[in-house]
């Protein structure tokens, strides 16, 4: 990714609103008149998700970058501090440069720098164990590119920034005392822990080192260059015992820097980080930030953030909802990671170094989260990555010789189900989105399916997965079922008969699990008899035949073949009333509940991703307006613009991804069949700018917020059908929704 730089004056208006996002800001803005230009960055509040159980962090990245500069809480483990941070907490314990947004399991929090003016390692004799600070909310803000936050006790204000590769500090110190900065690479947070770390004092402005670690990724490597805009002296500790030298390799190191004379107290620091080498975090820092430019680096970082919002142009009076939009589109361009060095280099899943060639490789693939809409809204907004992030899976598929399930930093995690890694690729290639061979892209499908593990080699004997024989037999059965259907798919778009006939026998063997009975996908032993005591309210976290998950939230999870679905129930209104039931049945569970499954609307949990795609099964029925009212509760009940406003965890830009796509007024509920279903738009109009700079635009005429669709035309066609095609939306045009009101059943 290359160091952009703003060419417009336009991009040098910095909205003092923009750096202001806190809480309550965002329910306290005032509608603007329609004709008033209002920067798309006043709209992102980075704060929202950083509390309750979204696990967003507030700090500064770029789209897509591999520098996640933000604040470190004292986390003790606890699961809603998985970003490192929580908005409920006024522990700073400093600012480390990498960060997972919104998942489940906490990892990374990579070399910690903390400013401070008290006498270390003293200052860490105290109930933390760790040098910490104190900080009041009103002093902390955070915008697209931006962070700070203000010290009262030492008297020091915090600035952050980054470009793609580089995290750039900027510290004032007011108070007296020393300045000093601790560099810590022993810090660990989360499940994380240090194994190796070094440091290396090479002058008087320069340090280097790297921080290997385990834990969520069970090796990890990270090499950085420190240039600082200050002399400073230094001096290295072990554990906190003071060491002679210039430099040290230990399993936990920590440098401290004091600078006995600063120009105006303030020091810049910029910090390139490299998970190949030393040499390339150098050159990182060479290409993107070669000046000791605070200010310009937050321009230029601002300037990626406008670009990439406004490929959706909103109109619309409602200023709360267009935050929570622009936070959302925020939140999914943070993922995948770039993971290559600007001279191609990166860690491999094979524990090499190995240079990208012709393309950038990224990692932090949450694909059993992101294929269901994050994906497919990347190939809308950002066409041009698709392709970099297929050659990244396959990549990975080449060094481990299976495709990524959960690639955490070249690692492969298997934290989740399924072989999601091919709905994308394949959705990719029938969009023509990758030059990667197709043959190719077969083979290491296949490979996935083919495996004799997680139960793979079961579903492939029995048509479904034995309960006796596998945990979480029922999901794992029905993903299977549906990322065979895609590999059915692309062997069929490239003429491989036997292989179209083959996967599409198994991507129907979710009809194994059916039992019209009860009305639920159900576990079976392996003689083929229903498992006893079933109750479809039962929740036993990752140990029963659901993943995260219970019968009433994974029977609907057909989204290749709704209609298959429909007709198991025996009609389309048995259909209906089942999901309506799914609405309106009490929330009470019994067992272990997971803390993932939140959100609740009866059992419908919009907090986990097994339901996302639910209320656009409406569509395809004759009642397609239940579905734009649990759409509109969802959008209302779900997403609020606050730090506690996400139901559930953010997961990497996922639940973001399906406010965009909802808020828009359609949802990929196939990810890999090139079909967007309608629900319900939000906004007045919005426009997409696509390739080549071609507009479309999606207006809505006659609603009140309460009545219902009546009318979709394309283009002034009027589209007797529940959806509108990829190919349709990456050509310029415009669709209009009509709205009547309608007596409610």
């Amino acid at each position: 990714m290359k160091k952009r730089i703003m060419l417009s004056a336009a991009a040098l208006l910095l909205t003092l609103g923009c750096s202001q996002n806190q809480l309550g800001k965002s329910n306290s803005k005032q509608s603007v008149k329609p004709e008033q230009t209002v920067d798309v960055l006043s709209y992102v509040d980075p704060f929202i998700g950083t509390g309750g159980h979204g696990h967003t962090f507030p700090g500064a990245t770029v789209p897509f970058g591999m520098v996640q500069l933000s604040p470190d809480n004292l986390t003790k483990e606890r699961w809603d501090w998985t970003s490192g941070y929580h908005y409920s907490d006024d522990t700073l314990l400093g600012f480390s440069h990498t960060h997972l947004s919104g998942t489940g399991v906490g990892d990374l929090l990579d070399i910690l720098v903390m400013p401070f003016v008290s006498n270390y390692p003293e200052n860490t004799n105290n109930d933390v164990g760790h040098l910490y600070a104190k900080y009041q909310k009103e002093d902390e803000k955070a915008s697209a590119g931006y962070y700070s936050v203000y010290l009262p006790q030492e008297d020091i204000k915090a600035e952050l920034t980054a470009t793609a590769r580089v995290g750039v500090h900027r510290y004032h110190f007011g108070g007296e005392g020393t300045p000093q900065i601790l560099v810590d690479l022993g810090y660990a947070q989360n499940f994380d822990k240090a194994v190796d770390t070094y440091f290396r004092i090479e002058n008087n402005t320069t340090l280097v080192g790297y921080r290997k670690s385990t834990g969520w990724a069970k090796f990890q490597p990270v090499y950085f260059v420190m240039e600082f805009s200050e002399a400073f002296s230094a001096q290295l500790f072990n554990e906190k015992k003071m060491v002679s030298g210039d430099s040290i390799q230990a399993e936990k190191s920590e440098a401290v820097l004091s600078f006995a004379q600063l120009n105006n107290k303030s020091v810049t620091v910029k910090v390139g980080i490299s998970y190949a080498s030393i040499e390339g975090a150098r050159k990182n820092i060479a290409i993107e930030a070669p000046f000791f430019d605070f200010d310009k680096t937050k321009l230029a970082a601002e300037s990626l953030w406008r670009d990439q919002l406004n490929k959706i142009q909103v109109k619309d009076n409602n200023e709360i909802e267009k935050t929570k939009f622009y936070t959302a589109l925020y939140h999914a361009f943070m993922a995948p990671h770039l993971f290559s060095d600007a001279n191609g280099e990166y860690y491999g899943a094979d524990g090499k170094t190995h240079v990208a060639e012709g393309y950038n490789r990224y990692t932090l693939f949450s694909l059993w989260d992101t294929f269901r809409a994050l994906h497919p809204l990347l190939t809308i907004t950002n066409p041009k990555l698709v392709d970099d992030l297929i050659k990244s899976m396959m990549a990975f598929y080449d060094e481990s010789g299976v495709l990524p399930t959960w690639d955490l930093m070249s690692n492969e995690t298997d934290v989740m189900i399924g072989y999601h890694a091919v709905p994308v690729i394949v959705d990719a290639y029938l969009k023509g989105l990758t030059t990667v061979d197709p043959e190719k892209l077969l083979q290491a499908s296949k490979t996935s399916a083919m495996q004799n593990k997680f139960g793979i080699d079961l579903f492939d004997k029995y048509g479904y997965i034995p309960s006796e024989l596998e945990v979480e037999a029922v999901s794992k059965s029905l993903e299977y079922a549906y990322d065979d259907w895609a590999i059915a798919e692309l062997a069929k778009a490239i003429g491989k008969d036997d292989d179209y006939q083959y996967f599409t026998k198994r991507a129907q063997s979710y009809k194994n699990l059916f039992d019209k009975r009860v009305g639920f996908m159900r576990g079976k032993d392996q003689s083929g008899q229903w498992v006893e005591n079933f109750s479809p309210t039962h929740v036993d976290h990752r140990t029963t035949d659901y993943t995260e998950a219970n019968a009433w939230q994974y029977t609907w999870f057909v989204p290749h073949d709704v209609n298959g679905l429909k007709n198991l129930f025996g009609s389309e209104q048995a259909f209906i009333n089942k999901l309506d039931q799914l609405f309106t049945v009490s929330s009470e569970m019994e067992g272990d509940v997971s803390p993932d499954i939140s959100g609740l609307i009866g059992q419908y949990a919009h907090g986990n991703e097994p339901c996302h795609h639910i209320p656009y099964l409406y569509a395809f029925t004759d009642q397609k307006w239940k579905g734009e009212a649990r759409i509109k509760e969802i959008r209302k009940t779900m997403y609020r613009a606050d730090p506690d406003g996400l139901a559930g965890n953010d997961d990497v830009g996922q639940m973001s991804a399906w406010y965009i796509f909802s808020s828009l007024g359609f949802y990929p509920v196939n990810p890999a069949d090139g079909k967007y279903i309608f629900g319900t738009p939000l906004f007045d109009e919005v426009t997409l700018t696509l390739a080549n700079d071609q507009k479309f635009t999606i207006k809505q005429l006659g609603s009140t917020g309460e009545n219902f669709v009546d009318n979709i035309d394309l283009n002034g066609q009027k589209l007797n059908r529940n959806h509108i095609t990829h190919d349709e939306l990456k050509r310029s045009g415009h669709l209009t929704f009509s709205f009547q009101s309608r007596e409610r059943d």
